[in-house]
């Protein structure tokens, strides 16, 4: 066996991990494991380190329930590898298909949705202090194609970063890995991959530009076009990183007041700045006031501040709730409370089982059924369904409107918490948990409409039949 493609390959590694922090010494990392070639290869890379590292291994895949029987066979060779290597495997089918008609999201955004809040979900439960993901280098060079395409600014075009600081920091270790390389070292090695025959459709742009683009660019343009739009993401991602520090200084020149939902600024230092500065630091005001993320695009900006440099006061909306008002010599950018909406009224039916229930006010109809075949070690979670352990559940079932003092055990959760903290975790708006129905037995909750089931009616191995509730299309 050649080990100097692996030596070459984890060397790269430590050198992100000593540039950027993606592992420190006894991280839990959650491997995001698809079971194609990426993913496979960073989690053998992974093994390759844990002794260095003092590293804990889990692993994640989430079936989308978009190419059949693929994806089934998918995902059992991810489980497969799960069971031989002793890891800890979450696997979770879902339809994304359903989803992208519910959320108005492509495929691929409805697909990359669902993912990446699986990935959280099941990190936490692990108690993980990283996900790792299978990004390449090639990943990077199309990403930056592509927002290239579509109309992006520096944060755009910066593509990918090696880790990505959130609650639990997303890490790339194969960031500076081409995707021949792994191949070579997946072949070298002999172990196995499965391949996604939704790679080679030309429905997504990722796709035209992988299979089209690029290769029409590396024969008529520059052979090396792959190196040279990986190193131009990477340069932009660190004069990014730059321009934040610049930025957050900037802002707290300007800022004269800062009090909860509401900052205002200084008009004069604000308009003394140069232009580029101009639109990140308000980007950066509005993004620190409002309470969910909210992006504020090139054309809106340049509409702010062609508004700033005009002599007239008043008062600009951002959005429903984000406002902008002038005054003499100072701006304020502030989050309002929405305008109070008509919930619905209090209903509160029994469940039908099997069979199905109308909730006139909410004009909704739940279907029952109770499974007796169903695939044994699959954590299911699809749209608008729930799968319940029929034998852990208390009858009669209630559908009903939230209360005040209603507490839940979300699923992978470490215990109960109230129904409102759960809302506010999920970044559920306020008068949407008025919309959202919870099926109960008695007093607990057992499910979150569309959201979340509790964990103590999980499916398990142990579970012998399962019931479903699910939206009536």
């Amino acid at each position: 066996m050649n080990r100097t493609l692996r030596h070459t390959l984890l060397q790269r590694i430590r050198k992100l991990v000593k540039e950027y922090r993606i592992l420190e010494r006894g991280d839990n990392v959650l491997v995001a494991l698809s079971g194609g070639p990426d993913s496979v290869a960073l989690l053998h890379l992974l093994r390759a380190l844990q002794k260095e590292y003092e590293l804990t291994l889990v692993l994640a895949h989430l079936e989308h329930g978009i190419r059949g029987k693929e994806s089934h066979e998918q995902a059992g060779f991810v489980q497969q590898i799960g069971r031989k290597m002793g890891l800890n495997c979450f696997i979770r089918h879902m339809d994304v298909p359903l989803l992208k008609r519910m959320s108005g999201l492509s495929l691929e955004e409805a697909a990359r949705e669902a993912r990446y809040q699986f990935f959280r979900e099941m990190a936490k439960r692990a108690g993980s202090t990283k996900i790792a993901l299978g990004h390449t280098a090639d990943d990077q060079a199309e990403t930056l194609l592509m927002r290239l395409l579509r109309g992006a600014g520096l944060d755009g075009l910066a593509a990918m970063r090696p880790r990505r600081y959130e609650e639990i920091p997303l890490i790339r270790p194969l960031l500076n890995v081409f995707r021949r390389e792994i191949l070579d070292f997946l072949h070298e090695e002999k172990i196995p991959f499965c391949l996604d025959s939704t790679n080679q459709e030309s429905d997504y742009l990722r796709n035209r530009i992988r299979l089209h683009l690029i290769p029409m660019l590396r024969r008529e343009y520059n052979p090396q076009i792959g190196s040279v739009l990986h190193q131009t993401a990477s340069i932009l991602g660190e004069e990014r990183e730059w321009v934040s520090s610049l930025v957050r200084e900037k802002l707290e020149q300007c800022l004269e007041t800062r009090k909860g939902k509401k900052m205002r600024l200084g008009l004069n230092s604000f308009l003394a700045m140069p232009l580029a500065l101009q639109r990140e630091v308000l980007r950066e005001a509005v993004h620190e006031v409002t309470s969910d993320p909210y992006k504020i695009g090139f054309v809106k900006v340049s509409a702010v501040l062609q508004w700033l440099n005009e002599s007239r006061w008043g008062c600009l909306h951002l959005s429903r709730n984000v406002c902008i008002q002038k005054r003499a010599g100072s701006f304020c950018i502030e989050e309002k409370e929405p305008e109070p909406e008509i919930s619905p009224r209090d209903f509160h039916y029994r469940l039908n089982i099997p069979g199905d229930t109308l909730i006139q006010e909410l004009n909704l109809t739940v279907s029952t059924r109770i499974l007796n075949d169903w695939v044994t070690g699959c954590s299911r979670f699809e749209a608008e369904k729930a799968y319940l352990d029929f034998d852990a559940l208390t009858l009669p079932l209630f559908i009903r409107k939230r209360q005040p003092k209603d507490r839940f055990h979300p699923l992978g959760g470490p215990g109960h918490k109230k129904l409102k903290e759960f809302f506010i975790d999920d970044k559920i708006p306020r008068l949407e948990r008025e919309k959202i129905p919870v099926v109960a037995s008695g007093h607990e909750v057992v499910w979150v409409f569309a959201r979340r089931v509790a964990e103590p009616f999980k499916i398990t191995e142990r579970t012998r039949r399962v019931l479903l509730i699910e939206k009536r299309i």
